[in-house]
């Protein structure tokens, strides 16, 4: 078996302002390149994902973002995956005046694994340790101008905010490799969508799993944080993959409309894959999703590329760029009636979708559009995708729904199928009262300004004792009855850190 430091591998490439950083992160079955802008990157002679024979599954992906402010402005932020120019840069925002930091300085990404991290805990006492540039360089806090805490770490003993390895603090993972970045829409001019800016600053978490269910998978976690003075009503957020399995742009694309999921298979009449169904999807996990939608590389005026923001958000909307609505059937240009999915392989009476059986294979890019929300200023939300491949003998589309529910079971049992909540992005000092408390009484929580994900105790080994749940109002639990005394840590981690806590349990 190879060692979980065997699973991550950085490579970077900073020859101009314009470039940005790439890295490269692996499970035992697939390799995936991301750029220090949030998105996934193919380089002149790489794609954004191979297996592990080297086959092309996806050509690059990236995210779209789109919001109409109180003025009625259009701000968005998109990418061209085509040709990778894109509105997102590398680096942090100032909390004042949608400021970005030095895009060169931050064209970098973030790996790390589980290995880096338990040496580090083992270790840090000693005193010869140095820790490794993983461990040292990960941005956990940083300080005004910007947000206190950047990437997510358990802040161990002085529970500061301040990540500082040498005192214990080490990065949070949640799974057993991470590749991270950074990037911002606010650091140059939208050339692309011609839009102006939403002053968001996102960050962008790819993780790995050892997990033989997980082999054929990436999730990928996007947090966004509103930078901006404005409070949007209608934010919108999609996922744009651009497909390409093999060497022939040939692909055939379908909704699996239970899993939440967008795919493409290759034309199984490619020399390349014997005859085998193989797909890459792109399935949301946190939230729910309103369309899925795709555009051809050509200038039709309905179906084909995008170039302005009224074309980008009528496509993050379910629409054509003209604003004509998606139908069934054919290319969904041309066919009848209303549909909310392209190509749904299974029928959905509930939305009155078809199984769209004349579609011909072709270069399509898809979207998958999450509902529309409200993101305030100062608040941050997150979206969950796994991005997947399955790779069959046989002509059934019921595996990809299949094995999307494998996945979403596997990663349940890590504790990674979260419903999300909105979070502010100013995260205060979180204490419990009273210290010390006796076994079997309440726990409250002093201050509260978002949920915690999970709430743990354990003891000063680090061995779970228990997992506990806030109480309907969320401000406090209750703590078991059959706990012995002595002194203990409660865990909880909030959307960006891990926060710990001694706690003194007497009877």
């Amino acid at each position: 078996m190879k060692s979980l430091a065997s699973y991550l591998i950085l490579l970077y490439s900073v020859a101009a302002y314009s470039q940005a950083a790439t890295g490269l992160i692996q499970t035992s079955n697939l390799v995936l390149r991301l750029g220090s802008d949030g998105f996934l990157k193919d380089s002149a002679n790489s794609p954004a994902i191979v297996n592990k024979n080297g086959l092309t599954l996806l050509q690059n992906a990236t995210v779209w973002m789109s919001a109409t402010d109180s003025a009625g402005n259009k701000r968005i932020a998109v990418q061209n995956v085509l040709n990778g120019v894109g509105e997102f840069w590398s680096g942090p925002m100032s909390l004042i005046n949608e400021q970005a930091a030095n895009s060169m300085q931050w064209n970098k990404l973030y790996p790390l694994s589980k290995g880096n991290i338990n040496d580090h805990k083992q270790n840090y006492k000693n005193q010869s340790y140095v820790p490794s540039l993983a461990i040292s360089n990960w941005p956990g806090s940083l300080g005004f101008p910007y947000a206190q805490v950047i990437a997510p770490f358990v802040d161990l003993e002085n529970n500061d905010m301040l990540y500082e390895p040498m005192k214990g603090d080490y990065p949070y993972i949640e799974s057993d490799a991470i590749l991270f970045s950074i990037s911002n829409d606010v650091a140059n001019t939208h050339k692309v969508s011609n839009g102006l800016p939403l002053g968001i600053e996102l960050h962008t978490s790819v993780m790995s799993f050892q997990d033989s269910i997980l082999k054929n998978c990436f999730m990928v976690r996007y947090a966004v944080f509103n930078r901006s003075p404005r409070t949007y009503k209608n934010f919108r957020f999609s996922p744009v993959l651009n497909f390409k399995i093999g060497t022939l742009e040939n692909e055939y694309m379908g909704t699996e409309i239970p899993a939440q999921a967008i795919y493409s298979i290759n034309d199984t009449s490619e020399a390349t894959f014997s005859k085998k169904l193989v797909s890459l999807g792109c399935m949301a996990l946190n939230k729910h999703i309103a369309s899925t939608m795709y555009f051809e590389n050509n200038a039709d005026p309905i179906n084909g590329l995008p170039y302005s923001a009224e074309h980008f958000m009528n496509l993050m909307q379910g629409k054509w760029k003209n604003g004509k609505t998606l139908n069934y059937g054919s290319n969904g240009v041309d066919g009848t009636g209303y549909a909310r999915y392209v190509y749904p392989d299974t029928t959905d009476f509930t939305h009155s979708n078809m199984r769209w059986i004349d579609q011909v294979p072709g270069k399509k890019i898809g979207l998958l559009n999450f509902d529309s929300m409200e993101l305030k200023s100062g608040q941050a939300t997150y979206y969950d995708v796994v991005f997947f491949s399955v790779d069959e003998n046989f002509s059934s589309f019921k595996q990809i729904g299949q094995y999307c529910l494998k996945i979403k079971q596997a990663l349940n049992t890590k504790n990674l199928l979260k419903i999300d909540r909105n979070s502010r992005t100013k995260e205060p000092i979180l204490t419990w009262f009273p210290n010390p408390v006796k076994i079997g009484d309440k726990l409250n929580l002093q201050t509260l300004l978002e949920s915690p994900h999970y709430i743990r105790l354990v003891d000063l080994n680090g061995v779970e004792i228990c997992k506990l749940n806030l109480d309907d109002n969320g401000k406090s639990i209750i703590l078991p009855p059959d706990l012995n005394a002595g002194v203990y840590i409660v865990e909880y981690k909030t959307l960006n850190i891990v926060h710990v806590q001694k706690l003194i349990l007497t009877h």
